[in-house]
C-alpha cells in the first residue's frame, strides 16, 4: 500500500490567474528479497605474473559461478609495488593486489555454495575475507517500486490539481513535476549479523525497508473559459 504526504501553500488572494507549488512523497514497504555480502581477497609477493594468475583463477571462478552476473558485481584488482625504506634508501619489497566483489544471494545455501567453490582453486597465499551477510532489497525490487512510485505520485498530482480547481473556482493542471532523486531503502530496524566464519551458522534478521520518491510540483490555475 502506498502513503501520500502534500504540504501547500495557497496565496492569499486567488485572481484570475495562480500558481501553485507542492512538496509531494510517496512511500511503500519493501520486502527484502537478497541477502548482501561482499568477498575480498589479497595477496603479496614477489612476482607479479604469479599475483594476476592466482587472483584471475578466482575471477574465472566467480564467471563461472555467475556467468551473467546477476549475483556478483566486481572483479577488478590493483596491484602495486611495495617498498621499504633504510638510510633513506627505497628497497623493494614486494607486490600487493587486492580484489573484491559485491554480491547479492537468494540464500544462504547460494552464498556457501559459491564460497566453497572459490575456496578450492584459491592459492595458499591469498588471503580471503567475508564481510558481514545482510537481508536488504535487491537493485530489480528497488528499480521496479521507485517506478511505481513515480507513477502514484503524478496520479495524486492530478487529483490535487482537481480538488484545486474545485477550491478555487479556476481551471488548475499540473505544469511541471521535478523529481527529487531516488530515495534508497531504509530499514525499519537494525538488522544484519557479522560473520564469525567462513559458513553462517544463523540466518542474518529480516525486516521490511521503506523506500520513498519526493517531487515538487507546480500547479497553473486560470480562470474557467466560458
Amino acid at each position: 500500500m502506498y502513503k501520500f504526504s502534500i504540504a501547500c501553500l495557497l496565496p492569499v488572494l486567488v485572481s484570475a490567474q495562480m500558481h501553485i507549488t507542492t512538496s509531494e512523497r510517496v512511500e511503500t514497504l519493501l520486502k527484502p528479497d537478497v541477502l548482501r555480502g561482499s568477498l575480498s581477497f589479497e595477496e603479496q609477493g614477489k612476482n607479479q605474473n604469479t599475483i594476476k594468475e592466482h587472483l584471475n583463477t578466482i575471477v574465472a571462478e566467480v564467471k563461472r559461478f555467475d556467468p551473467n552476473a546477476t549475483m556478483c558485481q566486481g572483479g577488478g584488482y590493483y596491484l602495486s609495488p611495495q617498498y621499504s625504506y633504510k638510510d633513506q634508501k627505497r628497497e623493494f619489497v614486494g607486490y600487493s593486489a587486492n580484489l573484491s566483489f559485491g554480491c547479492e544471494f537468494k540464500s544462504i545455501d547460494t552464498y556457501n555454495a559459491l564460497s566453497t567453490e572459490i575456496d578450492k582453486v584459491t592459492a595458499v597465499g591469498v588471503r580471503k575475507s567475508q564481510g558481514e551477510l545482510n537481508w536488504g532489497v535487491s537493485r530489480v525490487q528497488e528499480a521496479t517500486a521507485q517506478g511505481n512510485l513515480r507513477m502514484e505520485l503524478l496520479r495524486k498530482a492530478r487529483d490535487q490539481a482537481e480538488a484545486f480547481s474545485k477550491e478555487t473556482g479556476l481551471e488548475c493542471f499540473v505544469s511541471t513535476v521535478n523529481f527529487s532523486g531516488v530515495s534508497r531503502p531504509i530499514p525499519m530496524m537494525a538488522k544484519g549479523m557479522a560473520m564469525v566464519a567462513s559458513v553462517p551458522t544463523e540466518s542474518p534478521i529480516q525486516s521490511d525497508e521503506t523506500t520513498q520518491v519526493e517531487a515538487t510540483v507546480d500547479y497553473n490555475c486560470s480562470k474557467r473559459v466560458p
